[in-house]
């Protein structure tokens, strides 16, 4: 029973939540990166080459234990989805810019992750054929988000709009289902390693997030593109790297981290929802006659 949770499951949750990625893309979002074209280029960069790099050099420092080191290593390959366009929503950050770095992101994770395994994989851990592991990601990740492009696309009307905005919300409730359901697989290697795995998955969001904040620093953008590339850059898609884990490399083990930090990246994103939405009240409180 627990197998089959984990290996039919997790592809049907990673699924979901790249269709409710879908459903907030149009062809208009690709047009658009057109309209940021430094800022998508410069966040993408952070996000597909500077995290995978803090990765790499917090796994040397630390001298992390393989099982934990692999798993923070699928995490940084994994930029985030449906939860990090959510998240910049309620922070007061650019949307659209959010939705676009995730639109371009989706088409790049099929191929960058295979590729990139090999960096920390050993040899006796990497029984992933390279073709099946790209068609995989490629069903559970480009197919789910353009179905729901179509149905962005054809969808009309107050009923559609609920249930994209309900779709939208659940995908967050579904990557705690695939943390918990990886959790419950993988109880004995989380009490062992839950120390160093959880320091690591942490500095890793907040590492990620302050190298978005230099980014747009650099780019003289202003408090909305500050938020906006924290969160696309320190947020990642722990849905996806939970999937190669146990779907593809039949390694449950190698979930630990990325479901660690699916759980502890909450704690900072809640302080930035709480922080943003005290200043919204200030202000409307503020603009108030007395």
């Amino acid at each position: 029973m627990g197998q089959t949770m984990l290996t039919v499951a997790l592809p049907i949750a990673l699924a979901w939540m790249m269709y409710c990625v879908g459903l907030t893309l149009s062809v208009a979002d690709f047009k658009r990166v057109g309209r940021y074209p430094m800022a998508v280029l410069a966040g993408l960069s952070a996000q597909l080459i500077g995290l995978p790099l803090i990765a790499l050099a917090l796994i040397q420092i630390l001298g992390l234990p393989e099982v934990v080191a692999v798993g923070l290593w699928l995490l940084a390959l994994a930029p985030g989805g449906a939860s990090s366009n959510v998240i910049t929503h309620l922070c007061g950050g650019n949307t659209a810019l959010s939705i676009s770095m995730t639109a371009v992101s989706s088409l790049i994770i099929p191929f960058s992750l295979p590729l990139l395994l090999p960096v920390v994989l050993s040899e006796s851990q990497l029984v992933l054929p390279l073709k099946t592991a790209i068609l995989q990601l490629v069903m559970v990740t480009l197919v789910p988000v353009s179905i729901g492009m179509l149905c962005h696309h054809l969808g009309r009307g107050k009923r559609f709009e609920t249930f994209a905005k309900w779709a939208g919300r659940s995908s967050i409730w579904v990557l705690m289902f695939t943390v918990a359901i990886t959790l419950a697989a993988n109880t004995k290697v989380f009490q062992q390693l839950f120390s160093s795995a959880s320091i690591v998955a942490i500095a890793l969001c907040l590492l990620g997030m302050a190298l978005g904040v230099i980014v747009a620093r650099l780019l003289k953008g202003g408090e909305q593109l500050t938020k906006t590339l924290a969160i696309e850059v320190g947020i990642q898609n722990a849905g996806t790297a939970i999937f190669v884990a146990v779907v593809q490399l039949k390694q449950p083990e190698l979930a630990l981290t990325p479901l660690l930090y699916g759980v502890l990246m909450n704690i900072p994103v809640a302080v930035m929802i709480y922080r943003h939405q005290r200043g919204r009240l200030r202000a409307l409180f503020a603009r108030e006659p007395n």
